[in-house]
């Protein structure tokens, strides 16, 4: 691993257990097991390495998750939709977790939103597809569950969060026909 990984794999771990404001640039360069004066080489700035974290993290979701969004069965959308929280947790624990922390800053409301854009607009056209009443505020409440599953999921070991999904999906998709 390239001194430049360890730089960002320390931050993200500390990020997300201690939070931006707790987190000093020697504490970071310490857990990569490297000089501060290296993270300034690279970063600059501890702003800066904040900035990248955010925007290279959120770069990797999109590309790993370019597929759900294409899906043109409604129902398999929905389905796609609510495993989302597992995946992004299981992929990237220690980015959600630093986003989490975070969220309350600008950056990372933007590309937060960025990323949740087209989903909810493609939940609403799923839902009108599968002839859902509501379809609007049926998209605003998975999407709420969706949300609290996915900081539940980050924090939480409780076993019933793993069949939550399923019962999601059954309640969300309820009578629909299963996809072929």
């Amino acid at each position: 691993m390239t001194s430049h990984s360890k730089i960002e794999q320390a931050a993200l771990q500390l990020f997300g257990e201690r939070g931006y404001d707790s987190t000093s640039t020697l504490l970071i360069a310490k857990g990569a097991g490297v000089s501060e004066a290296l993270l300034f080489k690279y970063f600059l700035s501890k702003e800066k390495l904040f900035e990248y974290l955010i925007k290279q993290g959120f770069r990797r979701i999109v590309e790993a998750n370019r597929g759900i969004l294409t899906e043109k069965n409604p129902r398999v959308l929905v389905e796609n939709v609510i495993d989302l929280p597992y995946k992004l947790v299981h992929d990237e624990p220690d980015f959600w977790k630093m986003q989490d922390k975070e969220f309350n800053r600008p950056l990372v409301q933007k590309y937060f939103q960025r990323f949740m854009s087209p989903i909810d607009s493609l939940l609403k056209q799923a839902f009108t597809d599968l002839g859902t009443p509501s379809p609007e505020m049926t998209t605003q409440l998975l999407l709420l569950l969706i949300q609290s599953l996915w900081r539940n999921l980050l924090y939480e070991h409780d076993p019933n969060l793993l069949q939550l999904g399923a019962h999601l999906k059954r309640t969300y998709l309820q009578g629909v026909p299963a996809a072929k």
